[in-house]
């Protein structure tokens, strides 16, 4: 299991303003097109996009595993990459802390072709967060 984090970001929100926040895919949808995203689109609990290079990934949401979680997916079929996703937001005296954590299944050969795809979506949700709040 490979584990890809983003920069760890302030936030002027509180974790359930965060919360709420990415768990609407709508916002979700402008938080990833602010980078390498593509035709977002979502419906009830899953959402799918094409990152640079065209491929198209999938996303569930599902429980999250993590206690910092507020929002926790896996991809689904037809996503070539098998990954999750949590975003962890963490309450500080004056907001939050962010960080998008991925932890993937990947053999060396995909690992050194699909980290830095992975690097520069989740730092760029991560740089969208924190504009955004």
């Amino acid at each position: 299991m490979t584990r890809i984090e983003s920069p760890l970001v302030s936030l002027k929100a509180s974790v359930p303003e965060v919360a709420e926040a990415m768990n609407d895919w709508e916002v979700f949808g402008t938080l990833l097109s602010s980078g390498p995203v593509t035709d977002f689109s979502a419906s009830g609990n899953a959402c799918s996009f094409k990152v640079t290079g065209g491929v198209a990934i999938h996303l569930e949401k599902v429980e999250a595993s993590a206690s910092a979680s507020v929002l926790a997916l896996n991809t689904v079929a037809p996503t070539p990459v098998k990954f999750s996703l949590d975003v962890l937001v963490i309450a500080e005296e004056q907001g939050s802390t962010c960080q998008v954590v991925c932890d993937a299944e990947l053999n060396p050969f995909t690992r050194m072709m699909v980290e830095p795809a992975l690097k520069g979506l989740f730092g760029q949700m991560s740089e969208a967060l924190q504009n955004r709040f």
